[in-house]
């Protein structure tokens, strides 16, 4: 419970603007982590986003950076997005032992067609190279308001 208030102070810390324009989103994520996220767009295609918070009870950050493919999925409606993405990026997650890997992120983002807001649902194998060998595996759902 500390690491989720934990989760929320640091939130909170986070710039709501990012230079004027709608690059910075942040929101909820659901299910490894569950806590807070934070995405920002480097570039139309590119993206940085990490996620803070528990899982099983431990604090957990992951950090990655994203390329984003908007043509795959078809549109009915050409005011609504929806990239696949895929990246790399790093999981830490506070153990008896800490957990260091290295994560493999693959998702689907739905951008609103008036309003900025993304949902977005992502899968991601992690290799586990600390303290030992082995994998993981983290799946989450979640929503950004974009500032």
């Amino acid at each position: 419970m500390k690491y989720l208030l934990w989760a929320v102070l640091l939130a909170a810390a986070v710039p709501v603007r990012a230079a004027g324009d709608e690059k910075l989103g942040a929101g909820v994520v659901l299910g490894v982590p569950f806590g807070v996220t934070a995405k920002y767009w480097l570039d139309p295609v590119y993206a940085a986003q990490s996620h803070l918070g528990v899982s099983d009870g431990n604090l957990m950050v992951n950090a990655d950076l994203l390329r984003n493919f908007d043509n795959i999925l078809p549109r009915r409606d050409p005011g609504h997005r929806m990239p696949l993405y895929a990246g790399l990026g790093l999981k830490y997650k506070s153990e008896k032992r800490d957990f260091v890997g290295l994560r493999f992120v693959g998702g689907v983002s739905m951008f609103h067609s008036k309003k900025p807001i993304e949902f977005f649902a992502e899968i991601a194998p992690v290799l586990r190279l600390a303290p030992s060998a082995d994998g993981a595996f983290d799946g989450a759902v979640g929503v950004r308001r974009y500032f």
